[in-house]
């Protein structure tokens, strides 16, 4: 929404909007917009348009207001679709997992190859933040499934990572998860991922495929892991096109490499520019980020809320001869309640684990779903195998626990989606 926000200002509209997470606000203060700390119908009184996202309730007063007085309503991704279809060459990242990070790395690429692209990001780059205004005639954007809202999105070029059960709120099950993604592609130039099963089962003759086994359009090959990341040859069409080595931890992120490659090769960007951009992308905020260090442990935090991801990271850490706490907080009880059991599983390597009460997002209290019950569940279960699990339900029983646990230990890994981020940095700071 800031994203959104920085650009509509740039183009001339005078804008404002309430946030009562105060999120982004001091970018958007310096661009004279107005922000209002809670939602009130007062906020909306002349305006001639109300953009909103899905995680407004149909009950919020500025949307009733607005559907009362017959005032224009415009969902996020609506606005980002009209946005797109104005450029030449439009590009939207999906995937169940690492949007983020691919729609970032395909922006500093294009931007290393001058060719100026505006860029709408998910999270926030280290270099442009969240929103890049650029002079030429491309436009990439990240694109949720959330809702179907990609569904309003028309890319000229589509990126598909992975398919994955999430969101079971909007989806009843795998299935139409994949439908989704299939009729967000089926009109672009689609680049698929085709180890990614479900994925794959909806890559066409026409679709762009990206792999690190078998056979496919762009193959990572020689794969080796050197403590920094992971290196290794690419291959197009049987061609190898060189080495890269990646600065990022995480072997998914060869797959989010290859995809970019797959945009590269087909907007005719050398292989030697590709090769210098992604060596030297640092990655965005809140993806395995060192935030700094308290009661002698290396304090990092990443973005992964899903069970799948989640895995992902401790496989990374489990590679590494540092001794780690996780804290993990859900991010809303549906995900929990639904996803329980691979959650549950997916702690399996971590030792110790900290619960820290759910984020609930957009969602009311469901005992059921609530960060008490996985941790009721974990230490009644034998998945961990006795290793020790903690449940904190507030920030100063988070860091008692923490001090506590630190002795001897090199690093506290922060895991999830809502404000463990920002409860993580204050904790570093005091």
């Amino acid at each position: 929404m800031s994203a959104l926000a920085k650009h509509l200002s740039e183009q001339g509209y005078l804008v404002s909007g309430s946030d009562i997470s105060r999120n982004n606000t001091k970018e958007l203060k310096a661009l004279d917009i107005k922000i209002y700390n809670r939602h009130d119908e007062k906020n909306v009184i002349g305006c001639d348009a109300i953009v909103y996202t899905s995680a407004i309730s149909e009950n919020n007063p500025e949307l009733v207001y607005a559907i009362k007085n017959n005032i224009p309503l415009i969902k996020r991704s609506q606005l980002l679709g009209q946005i797109m279809d104005r450029y030449k060459i439009s590009i939207a990242i999906s995937g169940s997992h690492g949007k983020t990070t691919t729609t970032a790395m395909l922006a500093n690429v294009l931007i290393c190859a001058n060719l100026c692209p505006t860029v709408f990001l998910g999270g926030s780059d280290k270099n442009f933040g969240n929103y890049l205004s650029g002079k030429g005639d491309i436009i990439v954007a990240e694109a949720c499934e959330y809702q179907r809202n990609f569904l309003d999105l028309k890319p000229k070029i589509s990126i598909i990572l992975n398919i994955d059960s999430d969101h079971l709120d909007t989806y009843k099950n795998i299935e139409q998860t994949a439908k989704a993604f299939y009729e967000f592609s089926k009109n672009s130039i689609s680049i698929i991922n085709i180890d990614d099963k479900m994925a794959k089962d909806i890559c066409t003759t026409t679709s762009i495929s990206f792999a690190k086994n078998g056979v496919a359009n762009l193959v990572a090959k020689n794969v080796v892991y050197n403590r920094k990341g992971y290196v290794f040859s690419v291959y197009s069409c049987g061609r190898r096109l060189g080495r890269i080595r990646l600065g990022l931890e995480g072997e998914h992120n060869i797959y989010n490499a290859l995809s970019v490659i797959a945009v590269a090769n087909l907007l005719k960007v050398p292989f030697h520019i590709v090769k210098t951009s992604l060596e030297s992308f640092c990655g965005v905020k809140r993806r395995n980020e060192f935030i700094g260090k308290k009661f002698g442990m290396d304090f990092y935090c990443d973005y992964a809320h899903h069970p799948k991801e989640i895995s992902a990271m401790l496989s990374t850490y489990n590679k590494q001869k540092n001794s780690y706490i996780t804290i993990f907080q859900p991010h809303t009880y549906s995900r929990t309640k639904l996803l329980i059991d691979e959650f549950i599983n997916c702690f399996k390597t971590s030792s110790p684990l900290i619960i820290y009460k759910t984020y609930p997002a957009r969602e009311k209290y469901d005992k059921y779903g609530s960060a008490k019950t996985l941790y009721n569940k974990l230490i009644k279960g034998e998945n961990l195998n006795g290793k020790k699990v903690y449940y904190a339900g507030n920030k100063k029983e988070l860091e008692s626990i923490l001090r506590s646990l630190s002795n001897g230990i090199d690093k506290a890994v922060f895991l999830g989606a809502g404000d463990i981020y920002d409860i993580a940095r204050e904790i570093v700071i005091n």
